[in-house]
Protein backbone atom coordinates (compact mmCIF):
# COMPACT_ATOMS: atom_id res chain seq x y z
CA UNK A 1 0.00 0.00 0.00
CA UNK A 2 1.19 3.59 -0.50
CA UNK A 3 3.11 5.30 2.15
CA UNK A 4 0.19 7.78 2.60
CA UNK A 5 -2.66 9.29 5.63
CA UNK A 6 -5.44 9.16 4.07
CA UNK A 7 -8.03 12.41 4.71
CA UNK A 8 -11.16 10.21 5.59
CA UNK A 9 -14.10 11.79 7.08
CA UNK A 10 -13.58 10.80 10.65
CA UNK A 11 -9.84 12.69 10.05
CA UNK A 12 -11.65 15.43 8.96
CA UNK A 13 -14.01 15.63 12.09
CA UNK A 14 -11.17 15.04 14.36
CA UNK A 15 -9.39 18.25 12.60
CA UNK A 16 -12.37 20.25 12.45
CA UNK A 17 -12.97 19.35 16.49
CA UNK A 18 -9.53 20.76 17.17
CA UNK A 19 -10.14 23.40 15.92
CA UNK A 20 -13.18 24.57 17.22
CA UNK A 21 -12.39 23.66 20.98
CA UNK A 22 -9.02 26.28 20.26
CA UNK A 23 -11.81 28.88 20.45
CA UNK A 24 -12.39 30.61 23.17
CA UNK A 25 -15.39 31.07 25.14
CA UNK A 26 -15.32 33.71 27.13
CA UNK A 27 -11.85 33.66 27.49
CA UNK A 28 -11.86 29.39 28.46
CA UNK A 29 -10.52 26.99 25.83
CA UNK A 30 -12.33 23.79 26.59
CA UNK A 31 -11.92 19.90 25.99
CA UNK A 32 -12.59 17.48 23.29
CA UNK A 33 -13.95 13.99 23.10
CA UNK A 34 -13.54 11.88 20.19
CA UNK A 35 -14.97 8.01 20.47
CA UNK A 36 -16.36 5.53 19.02
CA UNK A 37 -16.80 1.96 17.58
CA UNK A 38 -13.38 -0.01 17.34
CA UNK A 39 -11.59 0.12 13.93
CA UNK A 40 -12.65 3.10 13.16
CA UNK A 41 -9.24 4.81 13.09
CA UNK A 42 -9.12 6.80 16.49
CA UNK A 43 -5.64 5.72 17.08
CA UNK A 44 -4.35 6.24 14.36
CA UNK A 45 -5.53 9.91 13.76
CA UNK A 46 -4.57 10.96 17.01
CA UNK A 47 -0.61 9.44 16.55
CA UNK A 48 -0.80 11.41 13.17
CA UNK A 49 -2.15 14.07 14.34
CA UNK A 50 0.39 14.81 17.17
CA UNK A 51 3.26 13.86 14.62
CA UNK A 52 1.68 16.45 12.14
CA UNK A 53 1.86 19.24 15.02
CA UNK A 54 4.55 18.44 16.82
CA UNK A 55 2.39 17.94 20.50
CA UNK A 56 2.50 15.90 22.94
CA UNK A 57 0.73 12.24 22.88
CA UNK A 58 0.17 9.86 25.29
CA UNK A 59 -2.12 6.55 26.22
CA UNK A 60 -3.55 5.80 29.02
CA UNK A 61 -2.83 2.20 29.83
CA UNK A 62 -5.29 -0.47 31.96
CA UNK A 63 -2.92 0.32 34.68
CA UNK A 64 -2.18 3.93 34.88
CA UNK A 65 -2.61 5.62 38.40
CA UNK A 66 -3.03 9.50 38.54
CA UNK A 67 1.03 9.80 39.28
CA UNK A 68 2.02 7.12 35.71
CA UNK A 69 -0.25 9.32 33.95
CA UNK A 70 1.50 12.75 35.36
CA UNK A 71 4.91 11.07 34.61
CA UNK A 72 4.16 10.01 31.22
CA UNK A 73 2.61 13.70 30.06
CA UNK A 74 5.98 15.34 31.87
CA UNK A 75 8.16 12.73 29.44
CA UNK A 76 6.06 13.89 26.23
CA UNK A 77 6.52 17.61 27.29
CA UNK A 78 10.11 16.89 26.92
CA UNK A 79 11.07 17.42 30.85
CA UNK A 80 12.83 15.27 33.37
CA UNK A 81 10.20 13.75 35.80
CA UNK A 82 10.05 14.58 39.43
CA UNK A 83 9.00 11.70 41.57
CA UNK A 84 6.42 13.07 43.41
CA UNK A 85 2.86 13.58 41.73
CA UNK A 86 2.47 16.87 43.22
CA UNK A 87 6.02 18.10 41.53
CA UNK A 88 4.86 16.49 38.08
CA UNK A 89 1.67 18.05 38.18
CA UNK A 90 3.62 21.39 38.87
CA UNK A 91 5.79 20.41 36.10
CA UNK A 92 3.06 20.10 33.46
CA UNK A 93 1.39 23.70 34.55
CA UNK A 94 4.85 25.46 34.06
CA UNK A 95 5.40 24.03 30.96
CA UNK A 96 1.90 24.36 29.00
CA UNK A 97 2.44 27.87 30.71
CA UNK A 98 5.07 28.81 29.21
CA UNK A 99 4.31 26.71 26.06
CA UNK A 100 0.67 26.42 25.49
CA UNK A 101 0.15 23.17 23.33
CA UNK A 102 -2.87 20.96 22.86
CA UNK A 103 -2.44 17.33 24.88
CA UNK A 104 -3.57 14.14 23.47
CA UNK A 105 -4.92 11.49 25.57
CA UNK A 106 -5.74 8.16 23.73
CA UNK A 107 -7.94 5.20 25.74
CA UNK A 108 -9.30 8.05 28.46
CA UNK A 109 -11.51 4.76 29.20
CA UNK A 110 -8.73 3.38 31.23
CA UNK A 111 -8.49 6.64 33.56
CA UNK A 112 -12.53 6.41 34.24
CA UNK A 113 -12.43 3.59 36.71
CA UNK A 114 -9.84 4.93 39.31
CA UNK A 115 -10.97 8.50 38.77
CA UNK A 116 -7.69 9.60 37.40
CA UNK A 117 -9.33 11.52 34.80
CA UNK A 118 -10.09 14.48 37.08
CA UNK A 119 -6.66 15.29 36.87
CA UNK A 120 -7.22 16.49 33.34
CA UNK A 121 -10.29 18.75 33.98
CA UNK A 122 -7.93 20.28 36.55
CA UNK A 123 -4.67 20.47 33.79
CA UNK A 124 -7.04 22.23 31.97
CA UNK A 125 -8.32 24.74 33.96
CA UNK A 126 -5.01 26.00 35.47
CA UNK A 127 -3.50 26.11 31.73
CA UNK A 128 -6.70 27.14 29.84
CA UNK A 129 -5.02 24.90 27.10
CA UNK A 130 -7.11 21.87 26.01
CA UNK A 131 -7.15 18.09 26.47
CA UNK A 132 -8.03 15.95 23.69
CA UNK A 133 -9.27 12.77 24.79
CA UNK A 134 -9.59 9.83 22.67
CA UNK A 135 -11.90 7.00 23.57
CA UNK A 136 -14.06 3.75 23.09
CA UNK A 137 -17.57 3.92 21.88
CA UNK A 138 -19.15 3.82 25.39
CA UNK A 139 -16.91 6.63 26.34
CA UNK A 140 -18.92 9.83 26.14
CA UNK A 141 -21.61 7.91 28.68
CA UNK A 142 -18.79 6.93 30.80
CA UNK A 143 -17.99 10.41 31.09
CA UNK A 144 -20.95 11.88 32.07
CA UNK A 145 -20.92 11.07 35.52
CA UNK A 146 -17.79 13.63 35.86
CA UNK A 147 -20.36 16.37 35.36
CA UNK A 148 -17.59 19.18 35.63
CA UNK A 149 -15.16 17.46 33.47
CA UNK A 150 -18.17 16.68 30.90
CA UNK A 151 -19.18 20.49 31.27
CA UNK A 152 -15.98 21.27 29.73
CA UNK A 153 -16.26 19.42 26.72
CA UNK A 154 -16.49 22.08 23.60
CA UNK A 155 -15.99 19.56 21.05
CA UNK A 156 -17.85 16.10 20.91
CA UNK A 157 -16.52 13.91 17.82
CA UNK A 158 -17.85 10.64 16.77
CA UNK A 159 -15.99 8.47 14.93
CA UNK A 160 -17.88 6.14 12.62
CA UNK A 161 -17.49 2.97 10.56
CA UNK A 162 -16.98 3.41 7.02
CA UNK A 163 -19.19 3.43 4.10
CA UNK A 164 -18.77 1.58 0.52
CA UNK A 165 -18.43 5.16 -1.08
CA UNK A 166 -15.28 6.23 1.52
CA UNK A 167 -13.94 2.24 0.90
CA UNK A 168 -14.05 3.20 -2.51
CA UNK A 169 -12.20 6.68 -2.39
CA UNK A 170 -9.95 5.15 0.39
CA UNK A 171 -9.14 2.46 -2.10
CA UNK A 172 -7.60 4.98 -4.73
CA UNK A 173 -5.95 7.00 -2.29
CA UNK A 174 -3.91 3.69 -0.87
CA UNK A 175 -4.44 0.64 -2.62
CA UNK A 176 -1.51 -0.35 -5.93
CA UNK A 177 -3.82 -2.36 -7.18
CA UNK A 178 -7.53 -1.72 -8.90
CA UNK A 179 -10.23 -2.92 -7.52
CA UNK A 180 -13.41 -3.73 -8.56
CA UNK A 181 -17.18 -2.56 -7.84
CA UNK A 182 -17.99 -6.34 -6.74
CA UNK A 183 -14.03 -6.45 -4.37
CA UNK A 184 -15.10 -3.42 -3.10
CA UNK A 185 -18.29 -4.84 -2.10
CA UNK A 186 -16.88 -7.47 -0.38
CA UNK A 187 -14.49 -5.74 1.44
CA UNK A 188 -17.44 -3.55 2.67
CA UNK A 189 -19.34 -6.79 3.62
CA UNK A 190 -16.70 -8.81 5.09
CA UNK A 191 -14.62 -5.76 7.19
CA UNK A 192 -18.00 -4.28 8.37
CA UNK A 193 -16.52 -0.65 7.75
CA UNK A 194 -13.87 -1.02 10.18
CA UNK A 195 -10.35 0.65 8.66
CA UNK A 196 -8.71 -2.15 10.17
CA UNK A 197 -9.72 -5.11 8.56
CA UNK A 198 -10.31 -3.02 5.39
CA UNK A 199 -6.53 -2.32 5.55
CA UNK A 200 -6.07 -6.10 5.48
CA UNK A 201 -8.12 -6.65 2.67
CA UNK A 202 -6.16 -4.13 0.71
CA UNK A 203 -2.95 -5.48 1.41
CA UNK A 204 -4.25 -9.11 0.40
CA UNK A 205 -5.69 -7.90 -2.77
CA UNK A 206 -2.22 -6.09 -3.59
CA UNK A 207 -0.60 -9.94 -2.55
CA UNK A 208 -3.35 -11.52 -5.04
CA UNK A 209 -2.60 -9.18 -7.80
CA UNK A 210 1.12 -9.58 -8.00
CA UNK A 211 1.08 -13.30 -7.36
CA UNK A 212 -1.27 -13.83 -9.86
CA UNK A 213 -0.34 -10.87 -12.15
CA UNK A 214 -3.67 -9.36 -11.98
CA UNK A 215 -4.05 -6.10 -13.53
CA UNK A 216 -7.86 -5.66 -11.16
CA UNK A 217 -8.77 -8.05 -8.32
CA UNK A 218 -12.53 -9.10 -8.12
CA UNK A 219 -14.34 -10.44 -5.06
CA UNK A 220 -14.00 -13.79 -6.83
CA UNK A 221 -10.37 -13.36 -6.12
CA UNK A 222 -10.82 -12.39 -2.72
CA UNK A 223 -13.58 -15.38 -1.98
CA UNK A 224 -11.01 -18.01 -3.03
CA UNK A 225 -8.24 -16.13 -0.79
CA UNK A 226 -10.54 -16.67 2.38
CA UNK A 227 -11.67 -20.15 1.37
CA UNK A 228 -8.36 -21.35 0.62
Amino acid sequence: MKETFAITKNVRRFVHGVEVVQTPIKGRIGNMLAFGPPGTGKTDVGQWYAGQNDIPYVRAKDISSRRSLLANIVSELGVAGSFRADDLFNQIIEQLIERPRPIIIDEVDYLVRGGAVEVLRDINDMTNTPIIMIGMEHSEKNLRRFRHLYDRFTAIIRFELFDVVEIRELAESICTVKLSDCAIQYIVQTGQGKLRTTTTWFSRAEQLAKRNKLDEVAAVHLKAYSER
